[in-house]
C-alpha cells in the first residue's frame, strides 16, 4: 500500500497517556497514516485550516473547548472528513449532541486500542463504528415509545 493509498489520521486529546496509546494503535496499521496529533481544541482547528484528514479522532472533554466543537469546525473546514468521538463520556445525552454535530462514529475509551484500525477503516469505508453500549442507547432511543430527546450536557474535562 503506498502512502498515497492510506488513510489520513489525525487525532485530539488532552491525555497524554491516552494520546500515546491511540497514535501507537493507528500507528501499528499500514493502512493509516498519522498526520497530525493535537492536546487542544485549539491545536486541531489550527491545523484544520491547512489540514485534511480522512479521518478525524476526538476526545469530547477538552481543556479549552468542547469536543462537539471541535466535530463542527472539522465540517465546516474539511467537510470530507469523518469524524469518531473517542471518549469517556458514554452517556445518551453526549452521544446525541455528537451525532447532531456531525460524528458518524462513537467509542468509548474501554480498550479501543485494540481494534482501532478497524474501527478507522470502517468509518472511511461508510461505517459507523460504536462502543455496543452505545449502539444500544441509540437503538432505544430509537424504538417505537421511546422516551422525549433527553437535553445535552456539557462534557467537563476529566483529570
Amino acid at each position: 500500500m503506498t502512502a498515497v493509498d492510506r488513510v489520513r489520521v489525525a487525532l485530539v486529546e488532552d491525555e497524554a497517556g491516552t494520546r500515546e496509546r491511540l497514535c501507537s494503535a493507528v500507528a501499528q496499521s499500514p493502512a493509516l497514516e498519522l498526520v497530525f496529533t493535537a492536546a487542544t481544541a485549539g491545536e486541531i482547528r489550527a491545523w484544520l485550516r491547512e489540514g485534511r484528514p480522512d479521518v478525524l479522532l476526538v476526545d469530547l472533554g477538552l481543556p479549552d473547548g468542547s469536543g462537539f466543537e471541535v466535530i463542527e469546525w472539522c465540517r465546516q473546514l474539511a467537510p470530507k472528513a469523518e469524524t469518531m468521538v473517542i471518549t469517556m463520556f458514554g452517556d445518551e445525552a453526549n452521544m446525541i449532541r455528537a451525532f447532531e454535530a456531525g460524528a458518524r462514529g462513537y467509542l468509548l475509551k474501554d480498550g479501543t486500542e485494540d481494534d482501532l484500525s478497524r474501527h478507522v477503516l470502517q468509518l472511511h469505508a461508510g461505517g459507523s463504528p460504536m462502543s455496543p453500549i452505545i449502539a444500544r442507547q441509540l437503538l432505544t432511543r430509537m424504538a417505537p415509545g421511546a422516551a422525549a430527546p433527553v437535553a445535552p450536557v456539557a462534557p467537563v474535562a476529566m483529570r
